[in-house]
């Protein structure tokens, strides 16, 4: 079968345009993802084949004289197939290296505008190639083979075949197409999950067929994403959550140790695209990537062991401003009818009086974002629309430099102007791929990105410090998620998901390092509860300060979900049902409290 076929060696094309990620790989692993691979492969062939099997079962009963109308029916069939199968695997192949996991249907929340810029020029004219090179080899192929070949078949010299002989051949290949549809005759149909052979996720990613992967979450798992991981009863369920999360019992005002000056701070968040621990310690040679953080994390709080809910901004948005955990099958985001009903800091800033505004250098419609702006509670959003900023802008938008150098001014003009609090946001994104900065330190363009980023704060911060409202201010810097850099690191790993948090400002009482582990949604109660606001309604989110609260990290990954504590880390894998790392569980393991987060986080989707 040609869509076989085209399965098969865009794997290969795939590895060698991935090999960075690979390397070290043995070629048995790599035989390993094309043998287990090919059930899936098989699976889409048979989608694929299954219409023009049952086209050939009509036309052998029309009993048509020539087969002319069917080679064309069958070719415009098969140009459009194989157009769709040519764009998602080279869409796939591009995007892996961010996403690590191969491409489903959280492609929807991306506009196309925010897909393109993504990529760059080189790298969008070679995807270009390589589709239209996969169109026309499998053109090739099918004038070849089944348009030379197969539809003749229909036909002897002496005029239509038997209609019941060439029914008969067609609906045994069509009996045949079922089973590769349905993966076989056992009882498990076919699941992305069949693809999985290794303790190696990254292997496992390589083994699915890309197209399977985007068909079944698009047309099976939007109907039951919402009913995954129910392990325990719901009322098991919500003691064990209790019993992880030991929350303080007084969330009205801090529950541990006072940290600032003062409890009305005007408050400016900076939320830094993809900076994680593996790029502000990370160095290119002898250049440090992120010296201004690396600077300023000697000065304020330095928060050491805090881990990002997830990978992606749609998911980290949602662990900061709603203290509500990273989902590994979907994107809550693209259910702003259900982002409306969670907990937002900025409207419970504002309920106290605070004034909210979010900043944003590009698109605001980036995943569904404008929405949750403003469900959250900001009263203001301002982006790239309402800007009029002279410097560099990249596909993404406007550079960090000068979107940070406004951002800075209006918040003290804001603080100027007004009598009540300000509470304001900024979404960072200059060191999002493709990387094009106007800034040329490093030799690499992904570090050179991010440490364009890091100067840009560092200036932001020492433009705050040099007005007289820094001595009221408090300036909280913390990532959406981490970047898969260096490639060596899994996308399941604590070190994929340890992130820095910086608070910074006058506000601050004096310079220390908080050592307790804690999760990237326990931002909004740690700082409520400095500020003596209620916080009960953000249910997964702890205030560190107090002693009463257990201390972990929590992320979720690609259909699975990590913990790490002073005692050890679990990585379960919920596709095959397995742990992949424990080590040093507790009588109540990490594995039982994670799979109660996961079951407790899909609860309260379902009930908003």
């Amino acid at each position: 079968m040609i869509s076989l076929f085209l399965s098969i060696v865009n794997r290969g094309f795939f590895i060698i345009y991935n090999s960075g990620l690979l390397s070290g790989v043995s070629f048995s692993d790599l035989a390993g993802c094309f043998l287990h691979g090919l059930e899936l492969d098989a699976s889409i062939a048979g989608y694929i084949a299954a219409v023009p099997a049952l086209l050939c079962i009509v036309a052998s009963w029309l009993r048509t004289s020539s087969s002319s109308a069917w080679k064309v029916a069958f070719e415009v069939y098969f140009m459009i197939t194989t157009t769709i199968v040519a764009v998602v695997q080279t869409a796939d192949i591009g995007m892996f290296g961010d996403w690590l996991c191969r491409i489903d249907s959280q492609i929807y929340i991306y506009t196309l505008k925010e897909m393109l810029a993504s990529v760059s020029i080189a790298n969008g004219i070679a995807g270009a190639a390589y589709a239209i090179i996969t169109i026309a080899a499998g053109t090739w192929l099918y004038r070849k083979a089944v348009r030379r070949w197969f539809i003749p078949s229909l036909e002897d010299e002496k005029g239509p075949r038997s209609s019941s002989a060439a029914s008969t051949v067609m609906l045994l290949t069509c009996g045949v197409l079922f089973l590769f549809i349905r993966g076989g005759v056992t009882t498990a149909t076919a699941n992305v999950s069949k693809a999985y052979f290794s303790n190696n996720l990254l292997l496992n990613q390589v083994a699915v067929n890309p197209v399977f992967s985007l068909m079944e979450s698009t047309f099976e798992r939007n109907e039951k994403e919402l009913d995954n991981y129910d392990y325990y009863t719901t009322d098991e369920a919500e003691r064990i959550f209790a019993e992880a999360l030991k929350a303080e019992t007084d969330t009205t005002a801090a529950g541990g140790e006072t940290w600032l000056k003062t409890q009305r701070p005007d408050i400016v968040l900076v939320v830094m695209e993809g900076m994680g621990r593996t790029m502000t310690d990370i160095y290119e040679g002898t250049e440090p990537v992120a010296p201004e953080i690396n600077r300023l994390k000697k000065e304020g709080i330095w928060f050491d062991k805090i881990y990002a809910s997830s990978f992606r901004t749609d998911r980290g948005n949602l662990a900061i401003f709603s203290g509500f955990p990273g989902q590994p099958n979907m994107s809550l985001m693209k259910y702003p009818n259900k982002t409306a009903k969670l907990p937002g800091l900025a409207g419970t800033l504002r309920d106290e009086g605070y004034i909210t505004r979010f900043t944003y250098g590009g698109d605001a419609n980036f995943t569904n974002t404008r929405a949750y702006v403003f469900s959250n509670g900001f009263e203001e959003l301002v982006d790239e629309k309402s800007l009029d900023l002279d410097g560099h802008r990249s596909k993404w938008g406007y550079a960090d430099d000068i979107v940070l150098d406004y951002a800075a001014d209006a918040f003290v003009s804001r603080v100027r102007e007004t009598d009540q609090p300000v509470f304001d946001a900024i979404l960072t994104l200059s060191s999002h791929e493709p990387f094009e900065v106007p800034y040329n330190r490093l030799e690499s363009p992904l570090l050179n990105a991010f440490a364009f980023t890091d100067e840009a704060i560092g200036r932001f911060v020492e433009k705050l410090r040099a007005t007289e409202e820094w001595e009221n201010m408090l300036i909280v810097l913390i990532p959406d998620h981490s970047t898969p850099h260096p490639v060596s690191i899994g996308n399941n790993s604590p070190e994929r998901h340890h992130i820095p948090m910086l608070w910074l400002g006058g506000a601050v009482k004096e310079d220390m390092t908080v050592s307790e582990y804690m999760a990237q949604t326990d931002l909004a109660a740690t700082l409520l509860g400095q500020l003596g606001i209620p916080h009960d309604q953000f249910i997964f989110s702890r205030d560190i300060s107090s002693p009463e609260t257990s201390k972990f990290g929590y992320w979720t990954f690609k259909n699975g979900f990590g913990m790490i504590d002073e005692d050890g880390v679990t990585i379960y894998d919920c596709s095959t049902e397995s742990l992949i790392k424990s080590v040093g569980d507790s009588d109540l393991s990490r594995h039982d409290k994670g799979k109660a987060i996961l079951q407790k986080t899909f609860i309260e989707i379902r009930s908003i």
